[in-house]
């Protein structure tokens, strides 16, 4: 399992180098046991690009997890 994370990490790394942007150390640090486990909550909207295109080349992590803690104030309908 340890190999599917080395592996999803490098082609990450790649697609980041590709697009002139960093890695964000919270994905590593959240490839755990060869589970992507993070917090959407701390990307912003140029971050999303690298990591879903890894997602999509890369299918060897048997489990992806992405949360949100988002809670909308009173009255939001997010429209």
């Amino acid at each position: 399992r340890r190999d599917s994370a080395a592996d999803f990490f490098s082609h990450y790394e790649y697609l980041c180098a590709l697009q002139n942007s960093v890695p964000l150390p919270a994905v590593r640090a959240c490839l755990r046991e060869g589970v992507l486990d993070f917090n959407a909550d701390r990307l912003r909207g140029v971050d999303w690009a690298p990591l879903l295109s890894t997602l999509k080349i890369n299918k060897d992590l048997p489990l992806v997890s992405i949360k949100s803690f988002f809670q909308p104030w009173l009255g939001d309908t997010g429209l």
